[in-house]
């Protein structure tokens, strides 16, 4: 009688998972395990996929920008890597996912490979710990901030709200994900960003793609970029660093209900 381990239970069942691409890499970032998730999400065939290396799920942009290769630093230094991006299909489609990259370690502590999870962020919904109304679920803020712990934190609070959210660390990444098409009913950016594109001009660019987003701004000091004639400027709605969970849902709902008007 064939003896079910729980290596083979696992197996099974991350394979016919339908919902998560689940994917394993070997050191080199090549992929060696794909599940029906993957199949789904990215297009490809388990045999198409194994020997693929992970790069080839980045858009063009992420790539010349050296993106890949940064990922699998991250994720070996601090132990994962998680992020809201672009993932590009088999037919060159792209799709806004959440993506998490994990280095895989054997008992002597030597590198074996990576596991990735991936999810399609196209009307996901959240949940949320509290209570929280009812039409915050259908709606989707995208948080920028460089600062992965501020992110975090912003993501957090969001989520604790009921909204669903896509954190990405740049400028580039919010026009990204604003011209994937995926929804988005509000730009939630900090302000000064190091290199790129500072949060007003995120805005700026993030008004020609989608002309009644509506926008609020962050920062953990007055902005002079947010000022003409010493006055911050009528359209801007801001919240200053470090904000309360209740300031935040308070500024954003506001912002939701008069785009909803």
């Amino acid at each position: 009688m064939e003896t079910t381990t729980p290596g083979s239970l696992l197996q099974s069942f991350t394979e016919r998972l339908p919902d998560y691409a689940i994917a394993l890499f070997d050191a080199d970032g090549r992929v060696t395990s794909w599940n029906a998730g993957a199949q789904a999400l990215l297009g490809y065939a388990a045999h198409e996929a194994v020997g693929l290396h992970l790069s080839r799920f980045y858009t063009p942009v992420d790539i010349a920008g050296g993106v890949p290769a940064a990922d699998v630093t991250e994720a070996l230094t601090k132990g994962r890597k998680a992020e809201a991006r672009l993932c590009v299909r088999k037919d060159g489609t792209e799709v806004m996912a959440h993506t998490v990259l994990m280095p895989l370690y054997d008992g002597q502590n030597r590198l074996l490979g990576f596991g990735s999870l991936t999810q399609d962020m196209t009307g996901i919904t959240r949940t949320a710990p509290d209570p929280v109304p009812l039409e915050n679920e259908h709606e989707q803020i995208l948080v920028v901030d460089d600062n992965e712990e501020v992110r975090d934190v912003a993501e957090r609070q969001l989520t604790s709200l009921g909204y669903r959210v896509i954190a990405v660390a740049d400028g580039a990444k919010a026009l990204e994900a604003l011209a994937s098409g995926v929804q988005i009913d509000l730009l939630f950016t900090d302000v000064v960003m190091p290199g790129g594109l500072n949060g007003r001009e995120v805005a700026d660019e993030a008004r020609k793609l989608r002309p009644r987003l509506r926008v609020l701004f962050t920062s953990g000091y007055f902005e002079g970029a947010l000022v003409r004639q010493g006055e911050i400027e009528r359209d801007v709605q801001f919240i200053m660093k470090p904000y309360r969970r209740k300031d935040l849902a308070e500024k954003v709902r506001t912002l939701l209900s008069e785009a909803a008007s």
